[in-house]
């Protein structure tokens, strides 16, 4: 039997899911995910020197990242995928630089001796981070009280985070979010309408007998998805919800926690201007068993400590549920991009298709909004 008075204090209990720890030995056996002359060059560039042999970092998704030794400490340094323009990479590291200046808890950008936080060196940008010290739990098997503690730890931190950012305006540019706090959006409606035609004609092209029957759904989908985004668009940018900086992919995969209280906030790629409440949207999305089902106690744990520290006054609470339908199928034509910018596989269709199914679920769901309202508790 466990004993409670590990689970009650700060100290996290967990166990690494099967899957963490096949990613955990492959990463210790494959081949750099940046090759060691590259490292040795960009090293000899910012004036440092490793001190020991650099590790893959286990775990990532997008990047590709390495833990490196060095005699000014451990730092990691970040490739970024090949697609990401230097205005992206500038508006984060704004973003990440605001932080520091705050004394936010966040990735700090180590800078080159040029005075950049980035460099290209063969036609590829890098960055280096300090290392953070912590675990990030999201492939671990927890103890519920532990976890349902944790919601509640990540819903404070964000709204922190929001709190912090509240009217800054980045450097550069981030192609997903709005072009400032008062201008559209650089891929507004017309751009989905248009990127929604192309897609589906070359859907009809696929040959592949499962991809198919997934693709012919979205095809059928297609004209009604342009309507609805477009309809929505037009009630929710009537309306003015507030506009801040939002992380863009906050969850507890995106979380180094120190202790029970206290979580550091990583990965900033996706950060972009956009109404507050689809980060909302983003994160408790997620909070999803594997057979599809909410987890709805997490979900009220994170909304009441968010609100604790951020209110979210009636009006704009409101406007949830359109946000939510507009947020899921903005990314069901994201995914259905990311199929064929990946050549597959058919797992980007599929949640393509997840994404428009569930975009309706607030709207169906009044009852359960209203326990999430911190006046409600």
């Amino acid at each position: 039997m466990a004993d409670l008075s590990m689970i009650s204090s700060n100290r996290i209990i967990f166990f690494p899911r099967p899957r963490r720890l096949s990613d955990h030995i492959n990463s210790r056996i494959r081949s750099l995910d940046i090759n060691r002359v590259t490292v040795d060059k960009i090293l000899s560039q910012s004036r440092l020197r490793l001190v020991a042999k650099p590790q893959n970092l286990p775990n990532t998704r997008r990047n590709t990242n390495l833990i490196i030794d060095t005699d000014k400490g451990k730092m990691v340094l970040k490739k970024y995928r090949p697609d990401w323009k230097p205005s992206t990479i500038e508006f984060e590291h704004s973003i990440l630089q605001k932080l520091k200046d705050e004394n936010f808890p966040a990735p700090r950008l180590v800078m080159f001796p040029d005075g950049n936080t980035w460099l290209n060196f063969d036609g590829q940008n890098f960055c280096l981070f300090e290392f953070i010290d912590g675990r990030n739990y999201s492939s671990s098997f927890l103890f519920r009280a532990h976890r349902v503690r944790m919601m509640a730890t990540s819903g404070r931190t964000l709204a922190s985070l929001h709190k912090q950012l509240a009217g800054f305006q980045p450097q550069g540019q981030h192609h997903l979010g709005f072009k400032s706090f008062h201008e559209n959006r650089l891929r507004d409606v017309e751009w989905h309408g248009r990127k929604i035609e192309e897609l589906s004609n070359l859907s009809s092209k696929i040959r592949e007998p499962e991809d198919k029957e997934h693709a012919r759904w979205l095809i059928e989908k297609g004209n009604d998805l342009f309507e609805d985004m477009r309809e929505l668009n037009q009630i929710l940018q009537s309306d003015l919800l507030p506009r801040i900086i939002i992380h863009g992919d906050y969850g507890l995969h995106n979380l180094i926690y120190t202790d029970l209280d206290h979580a550091i906030p990583v990965d900033y790629e996706l950060a972009r201007i956009e109404w507050r409440l689809s980060d909302l949207v983003s994160v408790i999305s997620k909070f999803r068993y594997k057979d599809g089902r909410y987890d709805f106690e997490s979900i009220t744990r994170f909304l009441h400590s968010y609100q604790e520290a951020y209110p979210i006054d009636d009006t704009e609470w409101q406007k949830f549920p359109l946000v939510w339908k507009y947020y899921k199928l903005m990314k069901g034509v994201q995914y259905w991009i990311s199929y064929f910018e990946t050549s597959g596989p058919v797992r980007k269709l599929l949640s393509s298709k997840s994404e428009i199914v569930h975009s309706n679920w607030a709207l169906e769901n009044p009852a359960r909004l209203t326990e999430f309202r911190i006046n409600n508790r």
